[in-house]
């Protein structure tokens, strides 16, 4: 966000505090706990992504869980800009698999076509898709983590990018099998983004199992 002063008087002014033409400013952080479990605040796009993949190794801990391949958590910057933190990370990681958590819309309001974009819903659990990034048959592997552990989930479809660092992870190096998992945001990009207790809590589920029933075998049989 830029500040133009136009009126010369309150140019000065404004100018004897420090800002001027070109000074960057921004909103105040705040977070709010809103009625039936609804939490609202500045730019959980993406740290609540942040977040939940903390919270899913903090798990993996907590609960002595050893995994039978090495896991990396890691947390990019630039997604709004090119992907670019993504991309540095697959080529030095190498990874033979992604598992991509952000946000997606929640389509029932005014600023969203469902036409376009689905029916996806704060409060009913995280978003599932199909795209050309998206490998199928890990997706099927992850609906079937979701069933068998009753974790509620939306669906999705998309005709090219998902618009998410899946897409880096998907084409990087020799292709690597990648599937993304979304959870619905309310008002998108704006100061009062919104997001729901009950998507947060199953999102991290998902991952959290999904990773516990992946194995080596697992890789080289199934997918």
């Amino acid at each position: 966000m830029y500040v133009l002063i136009v009126a010369s008087e309150v140019k000065k002014k404004v100018e004897d505090l420090g800002i001027h033409v070109g000074a960057v400013v921004t909103y105040q952080d705040g977070f709010d706990e809103l009625a039936n479990d609804f939490y609202v605040g500045r730019a959980f796009d993406n740290r609540i992504g942040g977040f939940m993949i903390a919270e899913v190794a903090r798990l993996l801990k907590e609960n002595k869980k050893k995994l039978p391949y090495s896991l990396y958590v890691v947390n990019a910057v630039q997604e709004e800009i090119g992907l670019r933190g993504a991309e540095m990370i697959a080529r030095r990681i190498k990874p033979d698999i992604a598992i991509v958590t952000d946000v997606t819309h929640d389509t029932g309001h005014f600023m969203i076509n469902k036409r376009i974009e689905g029916d996806v819903a704060c409060s009913k659990g995280p978003s599932l898709a199909y795209g050309p990034a998206i490998h199928n048959k890990l997706l099927a592997f992850v609906e079937k983590v979701a069933e068998d552990h009753k974790i509620p989930v939306q669906w999705r479809a998309l005709s090219r990018s998902t618009g998410t660092d899946t897409d880096s992870f998907a084409y990087a190096n020799d292709g690597c099998p990648s599937v993304l998992i979304s959870m619905p945001l309310r008002y998108m990009h704006t100061t009062v983004e919104m997001i729901h207790k009950d998507d947060i809590e199953n999102t991290i589920k998902l991952m959290y199992e999904t990773l516990l029933q992946l194995t080596p075998k697992t890789n080289l049989s199934y997918l």
